[in-house]
């Protein structure tokens, strides 16, 4: 139970879709190497398990998570109360298999397809919300959770941004963010300003009226403020930099604090007994620490500050209370 009233999906990585037609896969293995399957629920319900998760439902669910997406939102709306839907589309992670629909489409390979294959299904979406009427009174948020995948089969495009997945790198932590709130949120406005996601939980609980828990720490801000356009600044200015749970830097402004990386030979975490700090304005490719740095140590300060802050805070948390 992780709040909703209905769900559908996978409850395991797309990877495995790869599984059922691999000709090397050996049943007995182990007792978690097991076909994946689809699965849906209901609050209060035992999950059921549907399909087998093979390559060709693959190619098909997200397909069919956009359909049950818009069922729920015209059953929601025909009850005249708000809803909150959450649709993390399965692609572009491997396999990179399109719908039959749109294999081919593009005449650009896999990775092609798939992406005009979200942006169709993304339009229905929005189609839905504005054919039913509700569109000046939702929010709707497209984003990503981080950059392109890092193994070397994987396709995406990083920009000049160096990195990617599972890097401290700006290639895995920048990511798109669009929201659509008319008469709400400006429209066309374009910004660099540090946001970050867990800033959705506020600013969202800010746009609706709800309280946010006073007994744990919340580690996003309101970016009510700026997101409506009555500030040109985030309400943020730094962020911690995490790859599971090893703490790697900070952000502050546009300047990065490394104090661990990655191994360029592998995924092995290298402890830097020199951190390394860029300048990511003159220096977005993150190539030469050093070069811009060395005349503004002074910056070593509000970095560090937003390190010790940060590890402050988790003594001080208490933990998650039970539910």
């Amino acid at each position: 139970d992780q709040g909703f009233d209905e769900w559908n999906g996978i409850p395991r990585s797309s990877d495995r879709a790869f599984w059922p037609d691999s000709n090397s896969f050996t049943p007995g293995s182990h007792p978690d190497a097991v076909f994946t399957h689809v699965m849906s629920s209901f609050r209060g319900q035992e999950p059921k398990e549907l399909e087998v998760y093979d390559r060709a439902k693959r190619a098909t669910i997200d397909r069919e998570i956009t359909d049950q997406a818009i069922d729920f939102i015209k059953r929601k709306a025909s009850t005249k109360q708000p809803f909150f839907a959450y649709l993390p589309y399965t692609q572009t992670h491997e396999p990179v298999d399109p719908h039959p629909d749109f294999n081919g489409k593009t005449g650009n390979g896999s990775f092609a397809d798939v992406l005009a294959q979200t942006d169709a299904y993304v339009g229905e979406l929005l189609d839905t919300i504005d054919k039913l009427g509700l569109k000046e009174n939702t929010i709707f948020i497209f984003t990503s959770d981080n950059g392109r995948e890092g193994v070397p089969r994987s396709f995406g495009f990083t920009g000049p941004w160096r990195g990617s997945m599972f890097s401290p790198y700006e290639g895995s932590l920048r990511v798109p963010f669009l929201i659509r709130w008319p008469g709400k949120i400006p429209t066309k406005h374009v910004s660099n300003e540090l946001f970050h996601q867990i800033d959705l939980f506020p600013t969202l609980a800010s746009f609706i009226g709800a309280d946010i828990p006073k007994d744990r720490i919340i580690d996003g801000v309101d970016q009510s403020d700026f997101l409506m356009g009555k500030s040109e600044k985030s309400a943020r200015e730094s962020l911690v930099i995490y790859i599971g749970n090893e703490l790697f830097g900070v952000k502050w402004r546009n300047w990065k604090l490394l104090i661990k990386e990655l191994d360029e030979d592998g995924h092995g975490v290298k402890n830097l007994a020199y951190p390394k700090v860029f300048n990511l304005l003159v220096d977005p490719k993150e190539e030469v620490p050093e070069f811009n740095y060395l005349s503004d140590t002074w910056v070593d300060f509000p970095l560090y500050q937003v390190l010790e802050d940060h590890e402050a805070s988790i003594e001080s948390d208490l933990g998650t209370p039970d539910p």
